[in-house]
């Protein structure tokens, strides 16, 4: 679970070979078999400082919504069908940290751009070293891998009133390293109740043993505070995009919340063959969420290990490597839910204490024989909740225990390398993803015993070519789950999830980088491309709701055709340009396939100039969708009284200045 770093090949070039983790503990991206997307700090200064939408949004599969400011989710082919709000179904972690809650569930938006330097994504199951999530796992990383400046300032502004104000910079003491970010953002929201406040204060040291000896230290604080606007109807979405959910103010729909977040990594290499990493973190988060229909308030605890031993080996010109090891969580957390009168918690209903407790085990062997590489990977997983609702407004108090059965997750991947610059890769992965706590245990305060884990087999064939300009990673995919949770929302509003039969998932994911010119002393010095495309025929296998039967339809909340092209263009050394363009087809709203979201192109742009003078200052700029598309980014699916779209920001723009000493 080390940092990544990067290799690259030329100074402002998007065609870099990077190292990264994956299902190796660090292994050159195109070595790789298994479908990864990487995203470098360089290509995130190429779009807006205040949020990462636009950039996570060039990968291939990839597709980060923003329902509000700040309120993120995110769908790795389509991991979004069950998250009503936030990131779930996918595996995140920071800086080589578990970051995501022993519930499967992701705050996301604790994280300014500051945090998320680096961003690796491994598509699709990942259950065989990195536990529950079908959608995938994602790396952030934000510790500097070279040395940087002891102080940057950057401050910027924009539509909205926008403000972004960070002070960072990276000190070397002896066999110290210590990187410092102080952030804050405000918005007073595109929409109507739509504002966002957010602090975010981080320190992390590196300690350098010896050349063998690594410790790392992390410490993170987050004060954020957003409104929530709400969804709105299709008449009201075409009336006036901006106007939020009737409600939504009166009753100060919002997340109010203070999290800290720290963590110790240890990484000691013992001779050339044997290594170990092991990360401990842990969590406080206190949360406030006034919602039309009640008042929620919660305090989180958490820790979480992870624990992995890698040994390499050569026997008669086989190399083989062994990976072994274990990651715990556990989480205890009060809940307590009440009435909201005008954004004030009134009575009572209900009042939890929950316990989480969570292990992973894995082994992997990855054996290469000349071309040949094969691997092969299998873990355990257990998972227990614990409901104590002490108190009940309803009903009597009552204790509810869930066991989860352990589930037994294998992968096998065989790639050939062809030539130094292409590879293809095939593989079988097993997947799960276990309900999360807010899926057993909804607002309005039930109880779903019967809610059952996802599981999915996938298979997966993959082709790469990483050439001196040209970068291409092709995949085809088919993937076949069980139980899949879906979805609906009641008469009160409030969202419930029910498991749907089975889905039948076949796609494809293509990434292309060409490095199209490269003259540095030409007035145009430089010209990339990045291009990304999926096509996904995602349907129903078997679903039946009520007296409705839904098998054969599109999968909910899923567009068949993504597309994104970005240029990014060197002019005299000194000014960068970056073109984005993405277009993204109708997206079903609904099981029955009869609502549908509209196709929408967006266009963004991004300049940077530094200035010809001895002190390193950059001014930028921005426009994002040039167009003034009107569209949704988030859409609420099988919302209740068609209340399905949460707009998107209209023609917007950003500019700044950045100050390096």
């Amino acid at each position: 679970m080390g940092s990544v770093h990067a290799q690259e090949i030329r100074n402002d070039s998007i065609l870099e070979v990077v190292t990264v983790t994956g299902f190796s503990k660090g292994e050159q991206i195109n070595k790789q078999s298994a479908p990864i997307a990487y995203l470098s700090p360089k290509e995130l200064d190429n779009f807006s400082p205040h949020n990462p939408v636009m950039a996570w949004n060039t990968l291939p599969g990839v597709n980060l919504e923003q329902r509000a400011i700040s309120s993120y989710r995110v769908s790795i082919r389509g991991s979004s069908i069950r998250s009503p709000f936030g990131v779930r179904d996918v595996k995140v972690y920071w800086n080589g940290l578990p970051f995501t809650e022993a519930n499967g569930s992701t705050a996301l938006n604790l994280f300014s751009n500051t945090q998320m330097q680096e961003l690796e994504v491994v598509k699709g199951p990942a259950g065989s070293l990195f536990g529950a999530g079908l959608g995938g796992v994602m790396q952030i990383n934000n510790f500097p891998s070279q040395q940087e400046s002891p102080l940057q300032i950057q401050v910027s502004g924009g539509s909205f009133n926008q403000l972004n104000a960070g002070v960072k910079g990276q000190i070397e003491s002896g066999k110290w390293s210590t990187f410092y970010a102080v952030d804050h953002q405000q918005n007073d929201g595109y929409r109507d109740h739509n504002a966002l406040d957010r602090q975010n204060y981080q320190i992390s040291s590196r300690y350098q043993i010896n050349d063998n000896h690594q410790l790392d230290f992390h410490l993170l604080y987050n004060d954020l505070f957003y409104e929530i606007p709400g969804g709105l109807t299709a008449e009201q979405f075409a009336e006036d995009p901006s106007q939020a959910r009737a409600g939504s103010a009166p009753q100060n729909s919002s997340i109010d919340q203070r999290t800290v977040f720290y963590g110790v990594g240890y990484t000691s290499f013992f001779g050339d063959n044997l290594s170990q990493s092991t990360h401990i973190a842990g969590t406080y988060t206190s949360f406030q969420n006034p919602f039309i229909l009640d008042y929620k308030e919660d305090q989180n605890r958490e820790v979480a290990l992870r624990h992995q031993w890698t040994y390499d080996m050569n026997f008669q010109n086989v190399d083989w490597k062994w990976d072994a090891g274990l990651e715990w969580q556990y989480a205890d957390n009060s809940a307590n839910n009440y009435g909201n009168v005008n954004g004030r918690k009134d009575t009572i209903r209900f009042a939890d204490d929950l316990n989480i407790d969570r292990k992973l085990f894995f082994l992997q062997t990855q054996i290469g024989f000349e071309k040949w590489q094969l691997t092969l990977g299998l873990s355990s997983n257990l998972l227990e909740y614990k409901v104590d609702r002490k108190v009940n407004a309803f009903a009597e108090p009552f204790e509810f225990n869930r066991n989860f059965d352990n589930e037994v997750i294998p992968r096998v991947a065989l790639q050939y390398q062809w030539t130094t610059q292409n590879m293809t890769f095939a593989s079988l992965s097993e997947g799960f993803s276990s309900p999360t706590l807010d899926e057993i245990r909804t607002n309005e305060g039930s109880i779903n015993r019967n809610l059952q884990a996802e599981r999915g087999r996938t298979y997966e064939l993959g082709h790469k070519y990483y050439g001196n300009r040209i970068q291409l990673d092709a995949t085809v995919f088919y993937s076949a789950l069980r139980e899949t949770i879906t979805t609906y929302t009641n008469q009160d509003g409030v969202v419930l999830f029910q498991n749907a039969g089975a889905t039948n998932q076949l796609g494809t994911e293509w990434g292309l980088n060409v490095n199209w010119l490269d003259n540095q002393a030409g007035v145009l010095n430089q010209i990339n491309s990045r291009t990304s495309y999926n096509f996904y025929e995602f349907t129903f296998d078997d679903y039946q709701k009520r007296e409705e039967d839904f098998s054969g339809n599109l999968l909910t909340g899923v567009p068949q055709h993504t597309f994104n092209q970005t240029v990014a263009i060197g002019l005299l050394k000194s000014v960068k340009l970056n073109l984005h363009f993405r277009y993204v087809s109708e997206t079903p709203l609904t099981d029955d396939n009869e609502i549908l979201a509209d196709p929408y192109h967006l266009l963004n742009a991004n300049i940077d100039y530094q200035l010809p003078i001895e002190q390193k200052v950059n001014l930028f700029g921005g426009m994002e969708n040039i167009f003034n598309t009107t569209y949704s980014l988030g859409n609420d699916l099988n919302a209740f009284g068609g209340r399905f779209y949460q707009p998107a920001p209209g023609r917007n723009f950003y500019m700044g200045v950045k100050w390096k000493l």
